[in-house]
């Protein structure tokens, strides 16, 4: 498969952070997440990849065409970016906001269009209202329409469902995957939760301190990490010390070691195989499962499903 985006060599360093990508890539049609922490460079690189930050070194590519900045016009015109200060013109209206990224002629194909996305994004009762008076979610769902008007061939997403209620947020994950879908466009967002790439992403980037430490497919980076604060990212897992354990845990073969610590998902572990001595302490629910909460007697805790 093609590469749609790809960066070499970025080097951007601010006050004592220092952003450090050697080789990066998306190719056509693919979507990745960029997780991490905060301050991790997440933000930054994906400012770079849009042209509205200029790295110390290095370049990105969209396709075969180097893409640089031009001056006063962030980003290359292929490549739009949804911002978390969204980026609308205040004073004019929603229509208005979404026809200055429309890029069409025909006045009967610019109305289809309009009300096509104005629909879809939930818009109808604010179409006529200034930006300015817009709630968070509203303008978070008025800068996607700016960007998906314009027929992007790669989509930069920072934290886009960040000022969404879950039912908007639902709905606008379906818009964003339906027109994926249909466009064939590559996706990069920069995500804090985990499940807001599990569902759509086809790959995961990790980043921490400036670089990117693991990477992987969702599946991958849950059954396998590399790292201790991705072992955790997905919620409850059994965390032991290796020479704290039993010997046929160690060698279960669905857990993994991370810097001398036994890894198990909970789902992986049966109440028959925990310690003896362990008592029922109480229960989780998450909206799709629940987790039993264990409490061996020497006061550590242990998960199952």
């Amino acid at each position: 498969m093609p590469i749609r985006l790809r960066s070499e060599n970025i080097l951007h360093g601010f006050e004592r952070f220092l952003l450090s990508i050697p080789s990066w890539a998306c190719d056509s049609g693919e979507i990745i997440a960029l997780l991490g922490p905060s301050g991790s460079g997440k933000s930054t690189f994906l400012n770079i990849l849009g042209g509205r930050v200029v790295p110390d070194e290095g370049k990105v590519w969209y396709g075969k065409r180097r893409h640089v900045r031009v001056p006063l016009v962030p980003g290359h015109p292929r490549i739009k970016m949804v911002r978390q200060d969204f980026g609308q013109m205040p004073f004019k209206t929603v229509r208005d906001n979404l026809l200055e990224f429309a890029g069409i002629r025909s006045e009967l194909s610019e109305d289809r269009v309009l009300r096509k996305w104005i629909k879809e994004l939930n818009l109808n009762p604010s179409a006529n209202e200034k930006a300015g008076g817009l709630s968070g979610g509203e303008l978070q769902r008025l800068a996607i329409g700016q960007a998906l008007i314009a027929r992007p061939g790669a989509l930069l997403l920072d934290e886009p469902f960040s000022h969404l209620d879950p039912m908007h947020k639902r709905n606008l994950l379906d818009i964003l995957k339906l027109w994926q879908s249909k466009s064939g466009s590559s996706v990069v967002m920069v995500v804090h939760d985990v499940r807001d790439a599990l569902e759509w992403a086809d790959r995961i980037d990790v980043m921490q301190d400036g670089g990117i430490v693991e990477s992987g497919t969702p599946e991958s980076l849950y059954k396998k990490p590399k790292t201790i604060s991705m072992a955790h990212a997905f919620g409850r897992v059994n965390c032991i010390q290796i020479e704290e354990l039993d010997e046929k845990l160690l060698r279960h073969p669905n857990s993994f070691i991370i810097d001398n610590h036994w890894f198990l998902r909970p789902e992986n572990l049966d109440e028959k195989n925990l310690p003896k001595g362990t008592e029922f302490f109480e229960s989780e629910f998450n909206g799709s499962v629940h987790t039993k909460i264990w409490r061996s007697q020497d006061g550590l805790f242990w998960y199952t499903r």
